[in-house]
């Protein structure tokens, strides 16, 4: 059999429908008087919408001179509830005669006003005139009510006025979902930039958390213009363990913000001056929230050693009882001044907790001043007979220990907020690790009790 040849294709050659986009979706269009049904033709590079109106004559009391709205039929349901908001512009021009309709948006959210973020977020963009096409666009600027973002292959329907939906995913996040309508456009030799605000309020209140983890100048205050509340962040707190340089110079940075929100250590411009002699025999670890750095502890791990315990060596000694039991020593905690309320020292003591459940240790022992102390003890930390001077001032420190055979086997009127708070880490310890080592701290009529905490901590 002979075989067949396809013929090669001139290079040169533009095929007649590559280009081209056979749908033309509805428009609504109208200025102060009457609303008119058309059709999109085109967008054009220089900034221009045309449009088309099938009877010439309807565009009669289309005003000169005043404002116009385009919205398109898709849309237009939320539109006549009041749940989406027009788009409007006064560049526009009519030609009546032959029924065509020339719109301009210009937007200056293209430039700035908006965050820009230190890295551009991959999104798909899907709305009900594209149907089943999906749109990969990079978000590059944002805040809670407008942004911008780049696509190389946008369609011709995709144009100021027309609502969708841009989805992301962020690690510390999940998905983020965002619904906005475009606001303007520019060819770009990257691509398309578009501009588009957001439409509703769960849009942009999700777009603030994203913001609150990722962008240096979204703070809490920020937040709570957006109305987020602090504490609706503890669920996308995160712990990191200190492993490598850079993440214990970050460590290092939290602890020195820490302390000089409480007028501490003015004077230290380099964060490597709050290093001690013990942070190498130490779990340092941080509480983030995306990138972002809000509250750092270590847990000094002395293994029976007295020369690693920083109270043996600045008081008379702790209880030979602490000593025989076994105990680490918690230290070093320090939160973001504008993240309190946000569950960072819940978050912090959780993973502290991790780490002495792991540990065959009895006691934890911390050390804080007096402002702070009732809030250990809701925890279930007793105060010590000694008390010692803070590290970076001159102010006077409460020595406080946490006996785990006691708080595991025993229930009192703040075992509810300990189990909020050492919950979540014994449930994780009894479903990956041996219970051996907490049932031997508990005896008697406590047994039934650290039953019951160990059920309560299997609740979501």
């Amino acid at each position: 059999m002979e075989a067949v040849h396809a013929e090669q294709v001139d290079p040169g050659v533009t095929f007649q429908h590559w280009n081209v986009e056979l749908h033309k979706p509805d428009l609504l269009i109208w200025s102060d008087r009457r609303r008119v049904l058309a059709v999109l033709e085109d967008r054009r590079s220089d900034g221009w919408v045309i449009c088309t109106v099938a009877d010439p004559r309807m565009l009669a009391d289309i005003a000169d001179g005043g404002r116009l709205a385009m919205v398109f039929r898709a849309d237009w349901p939320q539109v006549r509830k009041g749940t989406r908001v027009p788009l409007f512009t006064t560049d526009y021009s009519v030609d009546r005669s032959r029924g065509v309709v020339l719109a301009r948006f210009v937007d200056s959210q293209l430039e700035a006003g908006d965050y820009l973020l230190p890295e551009p977020l991959t999104a798909s963009l899907r709305s009900s005139v594209l149907f089943q096409r999906v749109q990969r666009v990079s978000v590059v600027r944002l805040s809670p009510y407008h942004g911008a973002f780049v696509t190389q292959d946008p369609g011709r329907c995709l144009v100021p006025g027309m609502v969708v939906t841009v989805e992301s995913w962020l690690p510390w996040l999940g998905r983020l979902r965002l619904r906005a309508q475009l606001t303007a456009y520019r060819e770009e030799p990257g691509g398309v930039r578009f501009a588009f605000r957001i439409v509703d309020r769960r849009s942009r209140q999700f777009c603030a958390i994203a913001l609150a983890g990722t962008v240096e100048g979204f703070d809490f205050a920020a937040l709570a213009s957006c109305g987020v509340k602090p504490s609706r962040m503890t669920g996308y707190l995160t712990v990191q363990t200190v492993s490598d340089d850079a993440t214990f110079r970050q460590a290092l940075g939290m602890r020195l913000a820490g302390n000089r929100s409480f007028g501490r250590l003015s004077e230290v411009t380099d964060c490597t001056e709050v290093a001690d002699h013990l942070d190498p025999h130490s779990v340092n670890f941080m509480c983030l929230l995306g990138n972002k750095v809000l509250g750092t502890g270590r847990v000094v791990v002395n293994a029976g050693d007295r020369a690693l315990s920083e109270i043996e060596a600045e008081t008379t000694g702790l209880p030979v009882h602490i000593w025989r039991g076994g105990f680490v020593e918690v230290s070093r905690l320090a939160i973001h001044p504008d993240a309190r309320g946000a569950g960072v020292v819940v978050a912090l003591f959780r993973e502290v907790a991790r780490m002495v459940f792991n540990l065959d240790c009895r006691y934890l022992v911390l050390d804080s001043i007096e402002k702070l102390a009732p809030s250990y003890e809701k925890i279930g930390a007793k105060r010590l007979p000694l008390t010692k001077t803070h590290p970076y001032s001159a102010e006077p420190v409460q020595v406080m220990a946490i006996d785990l055979c006691e708080q595991l086997g025993r229930v009192d009127r703040r075992w509810l907020y300990w189990q909020y708070v050492f919950g979540p880490p014994l449930k994780h310890h009894a479903a990956t690790s041996s219970l051996q080592r907490l049932t031997r701290f508990v005896r008697g009529s406590g047994r039934l009790v650290f039953w019951i905490k160990r059920r309560l901590g299997r609740l979501p």
